[in-house]
């Protein structure tokens, strides 16, 4: 069994100021902010999915123009992970906090009072340019920042439920509030929301970002310790030498000291030379096709559902679309968490107490056999009409996989890269968002030309056969970063990180 050591990938916290070591109440509050940000911003997505066709009407546009809405916001999003990603190196994490917070509040303001299809079409690119701070470094740098590696894996599940389970809750939301008052109301509540969230960031949300030096660009083991009754931290020997009169980190060495900023434009360049490493190309093409699923899925829920035979409204549609898949991502997000901890502390306990990042892979299993399953039958129930209530059961299918795949995602990348998992998921971001974007022009005629069926199939089979590369990931895993270290492709030369 599995001592309760807190284990890091860093090694000791020598300096008070280092995140490791703030207070619970502190770090919970951080933790806590995170979510309710994640919240906030997830819902920005699928605000106006349950009125996609009346406001196509409304506006008197096209459904694919009402589509693009979204496609906008997610292209902008990409590019803004990418920016922040960067900027937090330059500025630090706080700072692209409050700028993105400020920036969506103001957007959604935007939103609610605009006055034609091209201005709201604006306000959701702005929106989207906003919501990168919580998306790209929430999950991975800031919860990295404070917590310890073996505490990473449920809270990495936690910010996952946060954010797709609001994509799914929103539209129940929505949808009754642009029934009963309009879909400008809509975009003021998001406002306000945004001013409690601003709020919170103020307060709550101090400085993470600290330095900590380690030779190597990210860590490939960690030793755990499995004794069950010491209670304390094990940690190797601090060993400096002295060249040039300052201090250099040896092999089993660490040096802790606070946060550099950059002031060189040159930083945002600086997450292209991770671009060709294996692990981050994997997690972009993973990224890209899981979380697609739930674009996709209110791209087309109005035009399906809104037609024969179902002939739903437009809260009924919200409350399909929100309840089922809402119930899937919880399950997926919350259990996936809890198995990515488990199978890297029972897989590192059988190999000599050795931790590895692709003890946290065998999640993807499970993920993928419901993804076959939500994929498939939502396809064969919306083609021959069966109930709601079955489309409703395997989109809840389809959100498990989706929800328990991005934890494990996620949790690999976040091992797998240390301290360039902020990078690596910007970029991840990045492909999501253009690989979304391009879609969103082709999704609504796809359903009208080909059919439910061999649309939902076809984006199944692509999914699933993406999700099968876990498996050669698993057993060569280790050797891959290996060879990328060995290629220095994970280390910026005489660039500080």
């Amino acid at each position: 069994m599995f001592s309760e050591k807190h284990q890091l990938l860093f090694g000791p916290p020598v300096s008070s100021t280092d995140p490791l070591t703030w207070s619970r109440l502190r770090k919970e509050l951080l933790f806590a902010t995170i979510i309710f940000g994640s919240c906030a911003t997830g819902s920005l997505g699928p605000l106006l999915v349950p009125a996609f066709v009346s406001l196509a009407a409304d506006l008197q546009v096209s459904l694919t123009s009402i589509t693009l809405l979204n496609g906008s916001l997610v292209m902008a999003l990409g590019l803004s992970a990418y920016v922040c990603s960067c900027s937090a190196r330059c500025f630090g994490k706080r700072s692209v906090y409050l700028f993105t917070t400020i920036l969506v509040l103001a957007a959604c303001c935007w939103g609610a009072a605009s006055k034609s299809y091209t201005s709201l079409l604006a306000s959701r690119v702005f929106q989207g340019l906003g919501m990168g701070g919580f998306f790209a470094l929430a999950g991975t740098a800031s919860i990295n920042d404070i917590y310890n590696v073996d505490e990473r894996g449920w809270r990495v599940g936690l910010w996952n439920f946060a954010v797709i389970v609001s994509v799914n809750l929103t539209p129940i939301i929505s949808g009754t509030v642009i029934s009963a008052l309009s879909w400008r109301w809509a975009f003021w509540l998001q406002a306000i929301q945004f001013g409690v969230l601003l709020a919170a960031v103020i307060f709550f949300f101090p400085e993470t970002t600290f330095r900590r030096e380690i030779s190597g660009s990210r860590p490939t083991t960690c030793n755990l310790e499995t004794s069950s009754d010491d209670h304390t931290l094990d940690h190797p020997e601090l060993d400096t030498e002295e060249k040039g009169g300052r201090p250099v980190v040896t092999s089993a060495s660490i040096e802790s000291i606070p946060v550099q900023r950059h002031n060189s434009l040159f930083v945002f360049t600086e997450p292209l030379a991770i671009v060709i490493d294996p692990i981050v190309i994997w997690g972009s093409i993973m990224w890209s096709m899981t979380f697609t699923w739930t674009i996709l899925l209110g791209a087309v829920a109005s035009q399906i559902f809104t037609a024969p035979p179902y002939n739903m409204s437009t809260v009924a549609v919200g409350s399909l679309t929100g309840i089922g898949p809402l119930i899937g991502s919880a399950l997926g997000t919350v259990i996936g968490g809890f198995l990515c901890d488990l199978s890297s502390k029972s897989m590192a306990g059988k190999n000599a107490g050795i931790y590895e990042p692709e003890f946290r892979l065998p999640v993807m299993l499970p993920a993928t056999l419901a993804m076959i399953v939500g994929a498939f039958g939502l396809g064969a129930a919306t083609q021959y009409g069966l109930s709601a209530v079955v489309c409703g059961v395997f989109m809840a299918i389809l959100n498990f996989a989706v929800g328990m795949g991005c934890t494990g995602i996620v949790a690999y990348t976040n091992d797998a890269c240390g301290q360039r998992a902020g990078d690596c998921f910007g970029l991840a971001m990045v492909a999501k968002s253009a690989f979304a974007f391009g879609l969103s022009f082709v999704f609504n005629d796809f359903v009208v030309k080909r059919g439910t069926l061999i649309f939902f199939s076809t984006f199944g089979a692509v999914s699933v056969a993406v999700m099968l590369t876990n498996i050669p990931l698993f057993i060569w895993g280790k050797q891959i970063r290996a060879w990328a270290d060995g290629r220095d492709l994970l280390r910026r030369r005489n660039i500080r990180m």
